[in-house]
């Protein structure tokens, strides 16, 4: 069983995420998760100054992702987030400081344990690394399938 399965909530996953850029996207997808009761109140300017500290856009080679998260103490359940963007939003790649992404799919990470963060993060690189994963993720109609998707998804063994 994967990290990952054991994150993915039926309850947070959108389909039309919108903002007119990267900090409209966050303090709405923050309202969503502090009323659902995943997050204090202190999550979405927490997780908006780490992102501009650490950015989380990522470049892969068949679409464009931003994993934003931010410190254990803003979160009161683990979570993961899915939300397949409407259109194209500006991140700034992960590891640089002016490198524009235009990311597809935001997934933010809500961990309360930061030991688990590692192995996480590792899964998610190797899902998003899949082909057939990320065709299957871009052609999903409905929230289930995209759950059911991150559910059954299988661990790619490194060559």
């Amino acid at each position: 069983m994967t990290i990952i399965s054991q994150l993915v909530n039926k309850t947070l996953i959108n389909l039309e995420g919108v903002g007119e850029d990267k900090k409209e996207l966050l303090q709405k997808l923050s309202k969503t998760l502090f009323d659902k009761g995943f997050v204090t109140d202190g999550f979405a300017s927490a997780i908006m100054e780490r992102e501009e500290e650490f950015p989380t856009g990522l470049r892969l080679e068949k679409t464009a992702v931003a994993i934003p998260h931010t410190y254990s103490e803003y979160v009161k359940k683990p979570f993961i987030y899915i939300v397949k963007l409407s259109k194209p939003i500006t991140f700034i790649q992960m590891g640089t400081s002016d490198e524009e992404v235009p990311v597809n799919f935001v997934i933010v990470l809500g961990i309360s344990e930061p030991k688990n963060q590692t192995g996480l993060l590792v899964e998610l690189m190797n899902i998003f690394g899949q082909d057939e994963f990320i065709t299957k993720l871009q052609n999903a109609k409905s929230e289930e399938e995209v759950y059911q998707l991150f559910v059954t998804v299988e661990m790619e063994e490194e060559l």
